[in-house]
């Protein structure tokens, strides 16, 4: 192992969007979700594991923000059924999902888990790991070519461009027909806006969100049937992809197979996840030019064990340290930052009661940042994760791609796309932060520096 560097005696503010001192009013909370959502997480959040509260006129809406990990899995995973996601919320995923896991809930999403599973997990997608490789070098090259001490480039627009052509290698086999439709996926849902939050019946919530596409949208979404049905074909001779396997994919429970859009909705679903990973190989270029002695620590361990030779997928588990870093990048910066839900049916949560009807608010950047949980939480620190430091710590204090029967479908597909990309651009270049202006988190459906992250490009 390489030898550890003596860190900074004053280690670096970090960006972190402005943390109000007191709750919001109601009618603050509902101006500033659209503006930047993680600014309605005030300082009371980050002390206290359970928060209720309540607000709307005469505080008829009961709210609940749950940081204690005990919370979390009574949440997430105990009693899943009882917190589906908020109405409307989940109608932005479905206006162009579907039915989707994404955007579905009941015996629909449970079908819809089942059948999809094996078709992304590990084993399923093992054999694209070379060629996810292969385009990470690419990826690498034409920074090396456009960018290296030269003008800065957006890291942020360079992440989305390489991650999309990894997981349109593991959807498609790398057919680039389907470039648009990678492109159409990542920004699905739209932003949310303050009555988006609001609780409302279900036919309001259906009477604000509208199912029809449109333009380059209802384009892209043609083309994803399209592949879909090609791979339905019996003469179809190209490779068992994810859509190839989504298509032919049966419930191993009733042996009823998918009908082709249900595939099409799926395969949507898994796609639009895949979105939030960006924003991890952002972050890190940032956290490790504030933190020259990690950074030296990382490529020592890469050139240690990777050196110049090709890489190759079992180097990503002789790399612990890289692994540490990814993981302190995802705590600070959580993919997810904010998980919603709302409460079926009455209970009581770490003992406090939750009526029905409760909006319960599971926030992965609070959790991760939360003074209860971790010491000095807003400190880059990838020793956290060193083995012997988890000893002890709650499972659920650390849920970068949520936890349980919702955790994200594409975290395999995500965590191999980022060690690829981290590890071929870290062991070749270094990056250097590009502006003076301040770096604002912004809160969406995932996490990113508002307006992109400039840098410039040194080969190392």
């Amino acid at each position: 192992m390489a030898t550890p560097v003596s860190p900074a005696a004053e280690p670096p503010a970090l960006a972190t969007p402005d943390r109000p001192s007191r709750p919001l009013s109601t009618w603050a909370l509902l101006k500033a979700i659209p503006t930047n959502s993680l600014g309605v997480l005030d300082d009371q959040l980050f002390e206290e594991l359970v928060v209720f509260r309540r607000y709307g006129l005469g505080g008829m809406q009961p709210a609940c923000f749950v940081s204690d990990p005990a919370g979390v899995k009574q949440v997430l995973v105990d009693k899943f059924d009882n917190y589906p996601r908020v109405p409307t919320i989940r109608r932005l995923f479905e206006a162009e999902i579907g039915t989707g896991t994404l955007a579905s809930e009941g015996e629909t999403w449970r079908r819809h888990r089942r059948v999809a599973t094996p078709s992304i997990d590990h084993r399923a997608v093992r054999g694209d790991t070379p060629a996810v490789i292969a385009l990470a070098e690419s990826g690498a090259d034409r920074l090396a070519r456009h960018y290296a001490g030269k003008k800065s480039v957006d890291i942020e627009r360079f992440a989305q461009d390489l991650l999309a052509r990894m997981l349109n290698q593991v959807a498609t086999g790398g057919d680039e027909r389907a470039m648009p439709v990678l492109k159409w996926l990542s920004t699905v849902p739209r932003k949310p806006r303050g009555v988006d939050i609001v609780p409302k019946p279900e036919w309001v919530s259906k009477l604000l969100v509208r199912r029809r596409l449109e333009g380059s949208k209802a384009e892209a979404d043609a083309q994803l049937r399209a592949l879909i049905a090609e791979r339905l074909q019996p003469d179809y001779a190209g490779g068992q992809d994810l859509l190839w396997r989504l298509a032919h994919a049966e419930d191993r429970q009733t042996g009823v197979p998918f009908t082709a859009e249900e595939a099409r909705d799926e395969a949507a679903s898994i796609i639009a996840a895949g979105d939030a990973t960006i924003r991890a190989l952002t972050w890190i270029w940032y956290l490790l030019d504030l933190h020259r002695d990690v950074e030296a620590r990382f490529h020592a361990e890469l050139d240690e064990v990777v050196g110049t030779r090709p890489l190759v997928a079992e180097d990503f588990q002789k790399l612990p340290y890289v692994r540490q870093v990814l993981d302190e990048v995802m705590r600070l910066y959580p993919p997810i930052p904010v998980i919603v839900r709302k409460a079926r049916a009455a209970d009581v949560i770490c003992g406090v009661k939750i009526p029905r009807g409760t909006i319960v608010t599971v926030a992965p950047f609070v959790i991760h940042r939360h003074r209860r949980l971790w010491g000095d939480p807003d400190r880059f620190d990838p020793e956290r994760f060193a083995e012997g430091a988890r000893v002890g710590r709650p499972r659920y204090a650390f849920i970068p791609f949520a936890a349980g029967p919702g955790v994200c479908p594409g975290a395999t597909v995500a965590m191999t796309n980022l060690m690829a990309s981290i590890v071929t651009l870290g062991r070749r270049f270094r990056f250097r932060l590009a502006t003076t202006a301040p770096i604002v988190p912004f809160g969406g459906i995932s996490l990113q520096p508002k307006g992109g992250l400039k840098v410039t490009v040194e080969v190392r």
